[in-house]
């Protein structure tokens, strides 16, 4: 099980923000265009605090992802995932949902996202991805920023960046902490 450190905003653009002295981008990556399915059954998962995501990549595996025990403080979430490749729900997450569960899941809500994401770089070394997607669920659409802290980053670390990154962005009028999740926007805006 990983542990997701991320900063999320609502975005009025696709292009990456200004950033703080010693804070810069690498290479733009190639653009994504991505599927994202969320699974549920009478809101067994939701009503848990949990979401199942089954993401389409055009050009990379189906792949998906157990979210869970996510905590929030300004625009810094923090949650567990089991993420896993596989064209059926793999084994670890049908374990840790429950096999009923699993034989019942269907799906609440799907959105489309154009991914752009850059290497974030503090000081020359790469301490996290930036992105932005531009998301489609219904016939809602609306812009995030993401800034997801790589594996290699500690907690303590994550937790300080992600201090110093807040209180930058809140001089940009073009961002706004977001304070739900992907999931939570595509089903307000059902």
């Amino acid at each position: 099980m990983n542990r997701e450190r991320e900063l999320k905003y609502a975005a009025q653009s696709s292009e990456p923000p200004p950033l703080p002295h010693g804070w810069s981008l690498g290479p733009e990556r190639t653009i994504a265009e991505i599927v994202d399915t969320y699974l549920d059954h009478a809101a067994t998962l939701i009503t848990r605090g949990w979401a199942l995501r089954r993401r389409e990549t055009v050009g990379a595996p189906t792949r998906y992802t157990l979210k869970r025990n996510a905590q929030q403080v300004g625009a810094f979430h923090q949650r567990d995932e089991i993420e896993r490749e596989g064209d059926q729900i793999p084994a670890e997450i049908v374990h840790e949902i429950g096999a009923q569960l699993a034989s019942e899941l269907h799906e609440i809500v799907t959105m489309r996202q154009r991914r752009r994401s850059w290497p974030l770089q503090l000081n020359g070394s790469v301490v996290a991805d930036l992105t932005t997607d531009v998301i489609q669920s219904g016939s809602a659409q609306w812009t995030e920023l993401e800034v997801e802290f790589v594996p290699s980053v500690s907690d303590a670390d994550a937790t300080e960046m992600a201090t110093d990154l807040q209180a930058f962005f809140a001089g940009d009028e073009t961002l706004t902490p977001s304070r739900q999740s992907k999931l939570e926007a595509a089903i307000a805006a059902l």
